[in-house]
């Protein structure tokens, strides 16, 4: 059996997090993985916003939805 599959990696823990347990497969079984980096969609149509216009926008969104901030 053959599936194609998207995951997080999450390199401190050295695991690869699925969105849902995978059909057909129980649970400790090994399995053969070959991993491809995924590219990041190029996304002309949406502005790149410089360090401090992020931190501006997401203290404008925190400040609209009545949230704490968060340290970075």
């Amino acid at each position: 059996m053959s599936k194609a599959i998207e995951a997080e990696y999450l390199a401190e823990q050295g695991v690869l997090k699925l969105a849902r347990p995978l059909d057909g497969i129980a649970d400790h079984e090994r399995v053969h993985v070959v991993v491809e980096q995924s590219p990041l969609a190029q996304r002309d149509d949406w502005p790149a916003l410089g360090e401090e216009a992020g931190r501006e926008l997401a203290q404008a969104v925190r400040d609209a939805f009545g949230r704490d901030a968060i340290a970075i």
